[in-house]
């Protein structure tokens, strides 16, 4: 990885749950989400969230910051961020094999309008 390096993860086949409220809902969701490496660390690299949408139960949020950090290995991502309209999430987004290019998954705790559990499967774009 290096600084100004890109990764994009875009899912279309993705799943949401409802958290907290009675009864559950359970549907689909899609999203794409972009990271742009800002920094190098002896153990790992810093990341902005530059970019993202997210498709949850009908609502489309946009992400309008965050940020994150991966480790030396570059196979795992965890990090913050928020969405218009307004939002808040944590993200942790693990790829097979590394960030490098492949095939990932994208864990989010959205707390949008109502508290979601996102999980989105999809590709990885360099």
């Amino acid at each position: 990885m290096t600084a100004g390096q890109t990764i994009t993860i875009t899912s279309t086949q993705g799943t949401f749950r409802t958290v907290g409220v009675t009864p559950t809902r359970n549907g689909t969701a899609s999203g794409t989400l972009t990271f742009t490496v800002t920094g190098k660390l002896s153990q790992g690299y810093i990341l902005s969230l530059t970019s993202g949408t997210l498709t949850v139960d009908g609502t489309t949020y946009t992400v309008s910051s965050g940020s994150a950090q991966m480790g030396r290995a570059a196979d795992v991502i965890i990090g913050q961020g928020t969405t218009t309209p307004t939002g808040q999430f944590l993200v942790q987004a693990q790829a097979r094999g590394s960030f490098a290019g492949t095939t990932g998954s994208v864990a989010l705790d959205l707390n949008g309008s109502t508290e979601y559990a996102v999980f989105l499967t999809g590709t990885i774009h360099n």
